[in-house]
């Protein structure tokens, strides 16, 4: 009897070996699906903060009355090549920080340029207005930019007279910069107002794209600035700003530049 005693405690010291060992693969498999998901999550969908792309060396910031006025020296001295700057918004709105930003920037050799945030359901020939009025255009400077992107005051809706609308007046204020100008403003906008009220609008304007998880594709035509996070970080500034890269090389650069 003792011996067969024996082999059933050996039966069972086998079976316990073995589920143990069992349990510990599922928990090293489960681990590692863990730790291989969280890995593509960072690569694919975590917003980056810092430039660090081997593939675009133009770098560039944007800026409004969110951010502090910046100490531009330090800006330049981290290697930007560009900026711009929000001036107006609507019809009435002036950016409370854009003539500081914009006289203390033109003493350094970052490029600047001024936007206008377009506002949904307002005339386009008023907001034009308003921005040629406000803004500082210099030879030299970026060209101006429209932002265009959904915010309370740009709801999104799928009601045809209101998009109607918000093309229609879009193209009178891209019309009025365009014939003031001489050159097609640049369009800032993500991928679903792109798609919503920008792609077979103005196909000759040079699209400033936000996408904070991916490189853009051709899938948007034109497009030549990135705009990649809202949460960058830059040395001797402690506030998060928005970073961009311009797409093709320093000599192709000058294209983006008012006469």
């Amino acid at each position: 009897m003792a011996k067969k005693k024996r082999k059933n405690n050996k039966k069972r010291s086998n079976k316990e070996d073995i589920r143990t060992k069992g349990i510990a693969l599922i928990l090293f498999f489960i681990a590692l699906i863990g730790i291989t998901s969280f890995l593509l999550y960072r690569k694919y969908y975590t917003e980056p903060n810092k430039f660090e792309s081997d593939k675009y060396y133009i770098r560039g910031i944007d800026v409004s009355h969110h951010n502090p006025i910046l100490d531009w020296n330090n800006v330049e001295a981290q290697n930007i090549s560009f900026a711009y700057i929000k001036a107006t918004e609507g019809n009435t709105h002036k950016d409370r920080n854009y003539l500081y930003n914009y006289d203390l920037a033109k003493n350094t050799k970052v490029k600047i340029g001024s936007y206008h945030f377009y506002i949904f359901g307002l005339s386009g020939k008023e907001q034009a207005s308003h921005f040629l009025n406000t803004a500082k255009f210099n030879s030299g400077d970026l060209i101006p930019a429209i932002d265009i992107e959904h915010s309370k005051a740009n709801p999104f809706s799928t009601d045809s007279t209101f998009l109607s609308s918000v093309k229609k007046e879009l193209q009178v204020l891209e019309n009025t910069l365009y014939e003031h100008f001489g050159v097609h403003p640049i369009i800032y906008t993500n991928k679903e107002c792109y798609r919503l009220y920008v792609k077979n609008l103005l196909p000759e304007n040079t699209i400033w794209i936000c996408d904070l998880h991916k490189e853009p594709s051709d899938d948007i035509s034109n497009w030549k600035i990135w705009q990649f996070s809202h949460d960058g970080k830059i040395k001797g500034i402690p506030e998060n700003i928005d970073l961009n890269y311009y797409r093709y090389s320093f000599e192709q650069f000058s294209e983006l530049l008012l006469p």
